[in-house]
């Protein structure tokens, strides 16, 4: 016997040879079927699926024949069959259309829709699909919107032919109102007098005018009354009278029983037996029967009976009593049989079924005899393949007819509901696989295997749920024991579904937990083994996701690329598809990669569009929204945030715990403090309610920033250490980086500098260590100002310039004495003019196309910021009208942009060109911040009256020097030039007298020497620093230094200026040389 060509009789078109081509109701489908759906609607025994077959084969039409029954009101069985319908009809190779699964019910007419297109796009017009027996499915059953949803995608050149008894329902009005469907009824169906004596004729009949007029007034055109009327004359004459307003059945009934009395007995008794079977092959027939020749009784029925079909099938025919007749022959073996020999009969039908992969039919026969324990085999041994095909609606089905103490008692039965509900009601799931695992551990002697994976299943609830994760603290070291307990117990499949629950609860639980790394590489080892991409992809993702959340971004990028190559398989559902999309925009998003990060979103998005799997839609907004807000594209956040809004009614407390917390965030950004606090606390009150470390973490990290940026500075150190104590402790190096990040900058903020830096390099020395560029609740400013001060004290100097070039951060403020920020653009005006760009010299234009370039030089003479346009047309065009000028100035500025290759590096406003110190550096703007500094040391009040420290004083002294190379653009002698640099030059000479004073007066005689000897190099003619200097040298008793100093002044006095040294100078010259007398 074949497991399969029984089934195939569901998705097989009946044979039916030698019957009447109505041409009458041909031309009505002809006109009818270019309205999509044509709805052939009839009494039983009405010719309605002999006419649809007989006219497909008039028309050669191509079809699919779709037989519905009752077990189709399970939609996940109606898909699994109509899959083998196509998969019977296509060319072997062809991709297989989308398999149902659980996780479409949300969107049930967008996968309905999305695979009726993929189904129809196979078909070659012209093409019929038939639905056969339509009335068999419940009016409740979702079948009806699925089949609804299907036909709206008919293209032009294909149609829908159902065959019902029943109108069609009201899900089918739309079809009606629109002009989409025709109804062929029985006033079109009933055979008309012509058609009528037309099969008399066929059977070979020779009547008369009044025989045939009293047979059509008897049978009022009801084919299979008139087929039983001619059967029954060939054996008893005309003179039968058939009941009066009787319903179709009860006629047939009476009609058959004339004519079974006079079959031969061994048919008589062949049938009787054989109506217990739905459908059959041969073989079944001749096992249930007994009867050695069952072929050849089944090939005469279905040559001389209208009421026998057979349906080609490999590797035998199948063949099917009508409805009309099966009912007729139960009814007669009820009444011929003891009750015995009918439940042996049945039970041995049942038996045939299911060994003939008729599980469905076998079910229902076993329910009708109240056959428990066979029942409960059978859900045993198809539970496994049910689930798996997305069937667990009809299993929990077969079930439900168990008696409920059975049910109750039997863990088994328990587990498999368990799983059936998995999927719609978790709650319900949970409870159910945990009534399974107390019984499991009942008794003396434990069901090892049913123990875990019931302890599994009561995890993955819990986990599918996102409520209450806090319930997995019982179960975690519940199933880790058992899993020490029955090692052996823990085959392939088993330790998959083990693996996966262990690690995704530690990971999403306990992240603290000894084990959880050890599970998390249990789990990259079994996938190996998963053969179903689809699951392999849902396993290792998730452990992406735990190596993204514990900062090992590297590792979870492998395993996202090694996903990726496996996503191309056309196997790969859309539930993958779009977890995958899932993944890599988190990945991206925490990374700190906007454009990337979007574009995942926005696919993952179109997916779950298209395919009607919504399950991961509400954390792709959230990612996108996170993603936005850290490439500082607010505009974005805020709609994908107001998308995300729209779903908060149907989505978990997870989700809506991320709503609040990427809400608060950017609140923040927009600087709304009272917004942010409150989603900051929703946030936190979810996550607290979920119970996930990780969300918690960062929720108590958001609400600590937004309490220090109210005032609140207590609340906020509590969540703040919180955040610590915890990240340490489950050693999450991310999470604590980001702890550290957010005390530096409150400790800083609050003028507690030492902590702030010590937090500070300890954040970006882990940084460095694991490569973070980028954090949740990440803020330019914030994070500008602190790599500013890391840069000043020099931590991490080389991640940390990295940083700001990965993240393009600008600095905050007057930063330019900050020589080691990695500035876009260095413009060198002291010395040698030179542009760098990224810290490379930029080639500049030849002198004859330099107009750009003295178009900067000018705007660095006049100080770089908010130099009028009108003020720099009349240096650079100074002997041309206005107009022209300003022309010129729009023209040559936008050179200068093109130049430098960044508009934003120049800003014009309000008739005001400025450099953009957020991009530019410029070493007059650091020169006059230092020298101002030197001012501030040197000469302001200190705290508390103490004098500038002398590292202070020899730091920034330094840094002056290393800046000036030279004077003010000493290559050019335009006049606007010479003011800005006998400015610089005068506080700078000013700037290292007073340096010199500085350790003069400390009797640091050397350091002095060292700066006034800078200044002489500076200008040669400023006589004040030669008499320091002679003094220096005379205290350092280095006489003969201290009169060459006078010499050297002289000289240079009369060589330049054409003067002599004044009175103070000789004086102390004079000094030096009765010193040395």
């Amino acid at each position: 016997m074949t497991g399969h060509a029984p089934s195939l009789a569901k998705i097989t078109r009946p044979s039916q040879p030698g019957v009447l081509s109505r041409k009458r109701l041909f031309a009505l489908l002809d006109q009818r079927r270019s309205n999509s759906v044509v709805w052939v609607m009839g009494p039983a025994g009405s010719g309605k699926t002999t006419l649809v077959s007989s006219y497909l084969d008039a028309r050669e039409i191509d079809c699919l024949w779709y037989e519905v029954d009752q077990g189709d009101a399970d939609i996940a069985t109606f898909f699994y069959y109509m899959g083998q319908v196509v998969q019977e009809e296509q060319a072997t190779g062809q991709r297989a259309l989308t398999r149902w699964s659980p996780e479409y019910v949300g969107e049930l007419s967008t996968f309905t829709r999305r695979y009726f297109r993929e189904l129809f796009g196979r078909m070659s017009a012209p093409f019929a699909v038939v639905f056969d027996g339509y009335q068999e499915v419940p009016p409740q059953s979702s079948f009806h919107e699925v089949i609804r949803d299907g036909l709206a995608e008919i293209p032009e050149g294909g149609c829908a032919i159902i065959i019902s008894r029943t109108d069609p329902p009201s899900t089918m009005a739309r079809f009606r109102a629109n002009g989409r469907m025709d109804v062929l009824g029985w006033n079109e169906l009933c055979l008309s007098r012509e058609e009528s004596d037309a099969i008399v004729r066929m059977r070979g009949y020779e009547l008369s005018e009044d025989a045939l007029s009293r047979l059509y007034l008897k049978t009022e055109g009801w084919a299979a009354g008139l087929v039983l009327m001619l059967e029954h004359a060939r054996i008893e004459g005309w003179a039968t009278e058939l009941p009066v307003a009787s319903t179709p059945q009860v006629v047939f009934d009476y009609l058959a029983g004339e004519i079974f009395q006079q079959a031969n007995r061994k048919v008589q008794d062949f049938a009787l037996r054989t109506a217990a079977l739905p459908q059959m092959t041969a073989s079944m027939a001749r096992e249930l029967s007994g009867h050695p020749k069952a072929a050849e009784i089944l090939t005469n029925l279905t040559q001389s009976h209208d009421f026998v079909t057979a349906r080609r099938a490999k590797p035998e025919p199948v063949y099917q009593y009508h409805p009309l007749l099966r009912e007729f022959l139960l009814n007669r073996a009820r009444e011929n049989f003891t009750e015995t020999t009918y439940t042996e009969l049945h039970r041995k039908a049942a038996s045939l079924l299911e060994a003939n992969g008729q599980v469905e039919d076998a079910v229902a026969v076993l329910v009708e005899l109240e056959d428990w324990e066979t029942l409960n085999r059978i859900i045993r041994a198809h539970a496994v393949p049910m689930l798996d095909n997305g069937r667990g609606e009809t299993l929990a089905q077969w079930l439900e007819s168990l008696p409920a103490d059975m049910l109750q008692h039997d863990p088994w039965m328990l587990y498999w509901m368990g799983a059936c509900r998995f999927a719609y009601t978790p709650r319900e799931s949970r409870r159910l696989y945990e009534q399974a695992f107390e019984l499991f551990n009942a008794g003396a002697r434990q069901n090892a295997k049913g123990l875990l994976l019931a302890c599994s299943g009561v995890m993955d609830a819990i986990l599918y749920e996102l409520d209450d994760l806090a319930l997995l603290d019982r179960w975690i070291p519940q199933l880790t024991e058992l899993v020490k307990r029955y090692p052996d117990q823990v085959s392939d499949n088993v330790e998959a579904r083990v693996t996966s629950s262990l690690f995704m609860s530690m990971v999403l639980r306990q992240p603290h937990h000894p084990d959880v790394e050890y599970w998390v590489e249990r789990a990259i080892t079994v996938s190996q083994s998963i053969s179903d991409p689809s699951l392999r992809m849902q396993v290792e993702l998730f452990v992406a996701i735990s190596f993204m959340w514990t900062g090992r971004f590297a590792r979870a990028f492998e395993v996202i690329e090694r996903m990726r190559a496996l996503g191309q398989s056309p196997e790969v559902s859309p539930l993958a598809l779009i977890t995958l999309r899932n993944v890599e925009s988190m990945y991206y998003m925490l990374i700190g990669s906007h454009g990337p990060c979007l574009e995942a979103v926005y696919d993952g998005l179109e997916i779950a569009r298209a395919s009607g799997v919504h399950i991961w839609s509400s954390q792709l907004l959230a990612n996108g929204v996170a993603g936005a807000l850290g490439g500082g594209d607010l505009d974005t956040a805020e709609r994908l945030l107001v998308e995300l809004e729209g779903r908060r009614e149907r989505t978990r407390r997870l989700d809506r715990c991320l709503f609040h917390y990427f809400s608060a965030w950017h609140a923040m950004l927009r600087k709304d403090l009272l917004r942010a606090y409150q989603h900051q606390k929703a946030a936190l009150r979810l996550a607290t309610e979920v119970g996930v470390p990780f969300f918690e973490i960062l929720a108590r990290l958001g609400l600590a920033q937004v309490l220090f940026q109210c005032g609140d500075d207590h609340k906020g150190a509590m969540h703040l250490q919180q955040v610590h104590s915890i990240a340490r402790e489950i050693r999450n190096y991310w999470l604590e980086f980001m702890s550290l990040i957010a005390y530096a900058q409150i400790a800083l903020d609050h003028g507690r500098k030492r902590s702030g830096l010590n937090s500070l390099r300890y954040a970006m020395g882990l940084g460095r260590e694991y490569g973070y560029t980028h954090f949740l609740w990440w803020q330019p400013e914030v994070m500008g100002r602190l790599c500013t001060s890391a840069l000043e004290a020099g931590i991490e100097v080389d991640y940390v310039k990295d940083l700001i070039r990965k993240r393009n951060l600008v600095p905050e403020g007057t930063v330019q004495h900050v020589d080691t920020w990695p500035w876009r653009f260095r413009i060198f005006t002291l010395g040698q003019f030179t542009v760098h760009h990224d810290d490379e010299p930029r080639a500049l234009p030849r002198k004859s196309q330099g107009r750009p370039i003295e178009l900067l030089k000018t705007l660095a003479a006049y100080g770089g910021r908010e130099v009028s346009v009108d003020r720099l047309a009349d240096v650079l065009w100074p002997r041309i009208d206005s107009d022209y000028a300003h022309r010129s100035f729009t023209t040559t500025l936008h050179r200068l942009r093109k130049l430098l290759g960044l508009d934003e590096a120049l800003v014009l406003r309000d008739g005001c060109l400025s450099l953009n110190p957020r991009y530019c550096w410029l070493d007059t703007w650091a020169m006059e911040q230092v020298l101002d500094e030197i001012n501030g040391l040197l000469r302001s009040p200190r705290p508390g009256g103490c004098a500038a420290t002398e590292e202070a004083v020899t730091a920034v002294a330094e840094r002056l020097m290393r800046l000036y190379r030279g004077p003010f653009l000493a290559n050019d002698d335009h006049p606007t030039y010479a003011s800005c640099r006998e400015r610089l030059r005068s506080r700078l000479l000013r700037s290292l007298g007073e340096v010199g004073q500085y350790w003069q007066e400390r009797g640091r005689w050397e350091k002095a020497v060292e700066y006034y000897q800078r200044g002489l190099e500076v200008d040669g003619v400023a006589e004040g620093l030669y008499r320091h200097l002679m003094v220096c040298y005379q205290r350092l008793g280095r006489l003969a230094e201290a009169i060459e100093v006078y010499n050297r002044c002289h000289k240079t006095l009369a060589a330049v200026l054409h003067v002599a040294p004044s009175r103070e100078t000789t004086a102390i010259y004079d000094g030096l040389l009765k010193r040395g007398a």
